[in-house]
């Protein structure tokens, strides 16, 4: 487990394994897109979208809970027990996803005569189980052996062997198509999963859990799938905007426009890595916050990584603007329509992190339900707003109506943490207020004498 004294710089480390991930991806997606084409490359990019939302569900939040357990637990039985339990609940998830999955594929392709549609189900059914086992690992690499060591296999192998095996496949002079492409990535997924867990720390504890599942009884999963319930919205609340829209778009636009789509997601995505980091190190720090009723120092937090975040994203997003010209080079004047959905997803992205870590405030300062709630009641408008303008304005719509989306969802998040917990979940207007040490008194709080913790003290444990 990583000494507290090691946080900092594993955030740090982990942003650097991050970027070296992003960078290999856009290779891997460039070479992969290239080798299958629009309408291969679509039908992969939609199953892989279906895969990675019912990955996320699988656990039904048995892997939020299982992180916390981890990083108080006390022995190697103990946590043996709690990654066993993580594993039978999402593997009784696991096949029902899997079962209605293969329904959805029996009933497009049979009875609705949808093929489109049944060749995403299937081709998702033979991915997300190896991708939900990976998630669970990552959940329990990361209070085991830090975040850097936790994401760096997925990060890193798995996009070098998925191009590898594809690239293969090529060479032999075989066809590669989405089906070839999902294959490839399935086995990749399980062959990085067997080995980064057999080192280490991992190793002694997937053997304990290995051991610990004949003990386990019914009622202590029954009970820990009651108890993850509410963190379900929070697991899946994000992927859940993201891989919704490469299906609604594969079904009002077709499979070319959501391969643009997919290629231009990953660079309008590039703002929101600091954001993502700044989520991961939030996490124990807005608990002990809340733990401690400390408001004020909470407020003064979620602020300072607000105006840092949304600092390095507007530079970072404006970079990606005047380079996208380059991006015709290298993927082909067939994917020229990608250059032009950047503007609004790069947009969408400013917006995300406008508002800073509002996940770790709700996954920890007992906001699950209202995220739930939320969720539930923007998950149509979301859609909605998607399919109204790709009807009316095609790929270049939809786009519009992910930023339009974007906007209200993060107006309601931010307007019902204020009004629950007083939290003003936007940046200073001065980017030195975000490191100063000067206490700024929460609204709602009493006045106190010791001093507010600059950004760069919010992060140390």
């Amino acid at each position: 487990m990583p000494k507290p004294s090691t946080l900092i710089s594993d955030a740090f480390g982990t942003l650097v394994v991050r970027m070296i991930g992003i960078a290999l991806m856009f290779v891997s997606t460039t070479v992969s897109a290239r080798l299958l084409g629009p309408a291969e490359y679509g039908a992969y990019t939609a199953a892989l979208a279906l895969a990675i939302l019912l990955a996320t569900l699988a656990p039904m939040g048995s892997d939020r809970i299982l992180v916390r357990s981890l990083s108080t637990a006390k022995c190697l039985s103990e946590r043996g027990r709690e990654t066993a339990i993580a594993h039978l609940c999402t593997a009784i998830t696991a096949v029902i996803l899997l079962c209605a999955a293969l329904v959805s594929w029996v009933i497009n392709d049979q009875i609705l005569d949808n093929h489109s549609l049944a060749r995403t189900s299937l081709l998702a059914a033979f991915m997300f189980v190896p991708q939900s086992v990976t998630y669970l690992r990552q959940w329990v690499a990361i209070p085991l052996i830090g975040a850097r060591r936790a994401v760096m296999p997925e990060q890193t192998l798995v996009p070098v062997l998925f191009m590898a095996a594809i690239l293969f496949v090529a060479g032999t002079g075989f066809r590669v198509t989405a089906l070839t492409a999902s294959t490839s990535y399935f086995v990749v997924l399980l062959l990085v999963w067997a080995g980064s867990v057999g080192v280490g720390s991992l190793r002694a504890t997937y053997r304990s859990a290995w051991n610990t599942f004949p003990q386990i009884r019914q009622l202590p999963v029954r009970a820990r799938i009651l108890e993850g319930i509410p963190f379900v919205s929070v697991a899946i609340g994000a992927v859940w905007t993201q891989t919704c829209t490469p299906l609604i778009i594969a079904m009002t636009c077709g499979f070319d426009d959501t391969a643009c789509y997919a290629l231009a997601m990953p660079y309008a995505a590039l703002p929101a890595i600091p954001l993502s980091v700044f989520n991961l190190i939030m996490i124990p720090r807005c608990a002990r916050y809340f733990r401690n009723r400390e408001f004020a120092e909470a407020n003064h937090a979620v602020r300072s990584a607000a105006t840092v975040t949304f600092v390095l994203a507007a530079v970072i997003g404006g970079s990606v603007w005047i380079c996208s010209p380059w991006l015709i080079t290298v993927l082909g004047k067939q994917y020229s329509m990608t250059c032009r959905l950047l503007p609004p997803l790069l947009l969408a992205a400013l917006v995300d992190c406008l508002t800073g870590p509002t996940i770790p405030v709700m996954q920890t300062m007992s906001l699950e339900k209202t995220y739930t709630r939320t969720l539930f009641a923007f998950i149509p408008i979301h859609l909605g707003l998607i399919y109204f303008f790709s009807r009316v304005a095609g790929i270049e719509g939809a786009a519009l109506g992910y930023l339009l989306s974007r906007c209200v969802w993060n107006v309601v998040v931010v307007t019902r943490i204020y009004q629950l917990r007083r939290l003003v979940m936007l940046p200073y207007l001065s980017f030195q207020s975000a490191f100063t040490e000067e206490s700024r008194q929460s609204p709602d709080e009493p006045s106190e004498d010791r001093p507010k913790q600059g950004l760069l003290s919010a992060f140390t444990f």
